[in-house]
């Protein structure tokens, strides 16, 4: 195996390292945001595996990332289940839920699949908004496993690290292997792939199923963290839309692009909701959520001019072998 394989991940690994003690060392804040950016990385893993590796543009990352929500809190509210009991439940649910949509939409190809995964965004939360068992609009109430600000903003921040560390090894081992370069090679020509042999549908339903299982899993954690979910912000066509920003900034099917891509585009927004809170042109007001438009651009031009984002930048292009 190429050296050079093993200085990317040496080096993030070192990164992990330093950020171990983070949790209690730096102030509450920038603990928040820090995790809020793990948060995001774990489910912009989820995603890359169909969305990066296959090609397959998915606006549905929310409702997998809502299922884990919905079945964490209510396991904590109405059996008093812990958080490390619920987040198997939150992650096999979010399976289950995409398996129906995987079987019924992965046929479909290009703009057909994106449009349908965003119908099923709004689906669902209609759904959390009508059915008893979400409490509709009331929401549902979790209890955290610690008590104090700092030991909460410690427990979450070491939890969603622990799981991107894992689901990056996984993300790093699924680039190298056989399942990979299947998924690479649906994403060039998908009709070239299945001529060679490579089961289509069922390497792309189990992209789905692996991304449904990490989104559900951040689920879990973030009922706890937030301690209060509802409808309109757990299925939240946003946190969809962050994901594909995310990836496509720090580079689709590559292990590093969640990594890369969730630091910057939590850090950038958050630099964009104070310029804009901030600044006041011929005496305007702008609104916060103006920074979609600047995120919205900036996606445009890394689609054009970057399409292999910033981890391009430190890894040659090169063709896989492809032997399934």
């Amino acid at each position: 195996m190429p050296r050079s394989r093993w200085l990317g991940p040496a080096a993030a690994a070192g990164v992990l390292l330093v950020m171990a003690p983070f949790g209690y060392t730096l102030k509450l804040g920038i603990v928040t945001t820090i995790t809020a950016a793990l948060m995001l990385a774990l489910v912009a893993h989820g995603w890359n595996m169909l969305g990066g590796f296959g090609g397959y543009l998915n606006f549905g990352m929310a409702v997998f990332f809502g299922v884990g929500v919905y079945s964490s809190a209510i396991l904590n509210e109405r059996l008093a289940w812990g958080m490390w009991q619920t987040l198997p439940v939150a992650a096999g649910l979010a399976v289950l839920t995409a398996l129906p949509v995987g079987l019924a939409t992965l046929r479909l190809r290009g703009h057909y699949f994106a449009i349908f995964t965003l119908v099923i965004t709004f689906l669902a939360q209609s759904a959390a908004l009508n059915l008893a068992i979400t409490n509709g609009a009331s929401g549902v109430y979790t209890t955290a496993p610690a008590t104090g600000p700092r030991p909460i903003a410690a427990l979450f921040y070491y939890c969603f690290l622990g799981f991107v560390v894992l689901a990056t090894g996984l993300a790093y081992a699924v680039q190298h292997s056989n399942f990979g370069y299947a998924l690479r090679a649906i994403r060039e020509d998908e009709d070239a792939a299945a001529a060679l042999g490579v089961r289509t549908t069922a390497v792309k339903l189990a992209a789905l199923l692996l991304g449904a299982a990490l989104a559900g899993l951040a689920g879990g954690l973030y009922a706890f963290q937030t301690g209060y979910i509802e409808p309109t912000g757990t299925f939240s066509l946003g946190l969809s839309l962050d994901v594909v920003l995310v990836c496509v900034i720090g580079g689709l099917g590559t292990w590093q692009g969640p990594l890369l891509g969730a630091g910057i585009v939590v850090l950038l927004e958050q630099w964009l909701r104070t310029l804009f809170a901030t600044v006041h042109p011929f005496g305007w007001t702008i609104p916060i959520e103006s920074n979609r438009i600047v995120l919205g651009l900036l996606l445009v031009l890394f689609a054009l001019y970057a399409k292999r984002g910033v981890a391009g930048i430190f890894r040659p292009a090169r063709g896989s072998q492809l032997n399934v």
